[in-house]
């Protein structure tokens, strides 16, 4: 697990429950952001993406964490469902099959009520970092769909 300087975490995504592919699968219902992310038709998506999602991690994810807001302290005032994380995104580090390479792609998704903010440009510097310096990779790649303006921004930025 990361704690950001930006005030979200990075964890490791949870398999043995659904919580975390019901947050991946809503990403992708997202009107919003499913253009950026896929090359598939917006049309809502179902257990068959979980499954092949949680596949997809399981095979080819060198790194692979859920993006959550970090809650506030506990204190008396606030209702508890305040201190509940949020799950804000996904990012990974996907590795080739050539695994002795050492080059991954990388991806981050974000629930649009935090683009814009600077999340995403915190995140991808960490993951690259990360991704070097950690993880002894050579080259990141990543794919970049058209009208995805704002994550070339904060690509070119690194």
């Amino acid at each position: 697990m990361f704690d950001l300087t930006c005030g979200v975490r990075l964890r490791a995504f949870r398999s043995e429950t659904d919580l975390d592919l019901d947050s991946i699968l809503s990403l992708y219902n997202d009107t919003l952001v499913a253009p950026l992310i896929s090359e598939l038709f917006v049309i809502p998506r179902g257990q068959k993406l979980k499954d092949e999602f949680k596949e997809l991690i399981e095979k080819s994810a060198e790194m692979f964490c859920i993006i959550e807001t970090i809650p506030p302290s506990p204190s008396e005032s606030a209702p508890p469902s305040v201190h509940l994380p949020q799950c804000i995104g996904i990012t990974g580090l996907w590795g080739r099959l050539e695994r002795g390479h050492r080059h991954v792609n990388y991806s981050i998704v974000l629930i649009p009520e935090f683009w814009g903010k600077g999340f995403g440009t915190t995140i991808t510097k960490f993951m690259v970092d990360y991704a070097f310096h950690h993880l002894n990779m050579h080259r990141i790649s990543l794919e970049l769909y058209e009208g995805n303006d704002r994550a070339a921004a904060v690509y070119r930025k690194q």
